[in-house]
């Protein structure tokens, strides 16, 4: 059944009417914490990392040598925690960083040896994180659940949004 305007708007004003449990962004916040949460676990039991330091092992280990600042926008991380998070990994002998040659204010990121081992180990066991996470939904669900996420980063880029 197609709806009207007028009756989407009122399915829209009787969803709003719901206390702050069902709110979109408070049901997002909560799953991420959860997730996260979980994913913490997994990683200081499984390489006694944090999930922050996964984040960057994992991004220039699939992508190889890179850019800090392209990685902070990648991870969508706040750069004062990337930072710290950075040294830490430098510091255990994980990370390494050096001048780019064309741009000497540009760091290029690299693992080391340590740390290409580290991402080998954790990666499969992060993969199997994923197929438990995805085997919770059916194709259509999870088809359903990427288009929605598609929309919402979408309209969490706009400046303004139509209130």
């Amino acid at each position: 059944m197609i709806k009207s305007p007028n009756q989407q708007a009122e399915d829209t004003d009787t969803f709003f009417a719901q206390p702050l449990h069902q709110f979109l962004t408070y049901r997002l916040s909560r799953v991420q914490a959860k997730l996260n949460t979980q994913a913490q676990r997994i990683l200081s039991e499984a390489a006694d990392i944090s999930l922050i330091q996964w984040r960057i092992i994992a991004l220039i280990g699939s992508s190889g040598d890179s850019h800090a600042g392209e990685l902070t926008r990648r991870a969508a991380l706040d750069k004062g925690l990337f930072s710290r998070n950075l040294k830490t990994l430098m510091k255990r002998g994980m990370v390494t960083s050096r001048a780019d040659k064309a741009d000497h204010r540009i760091s290029i990121l690299s693992l080391t040896e340590d740390g290409h081992a580290l991402y080998q180990k954790v990666l499969p066991i992060m993969r199997a994180r994923q197929r438990a996470l995805r085997s919770t939904m059916t194709k259509s669900e999870l088809d359903t659940l990427h288009r929605a996420l598609d929309k919402l980063e979408i309209a969490a880029e706009k400046d303004e949004l139509d209130i």
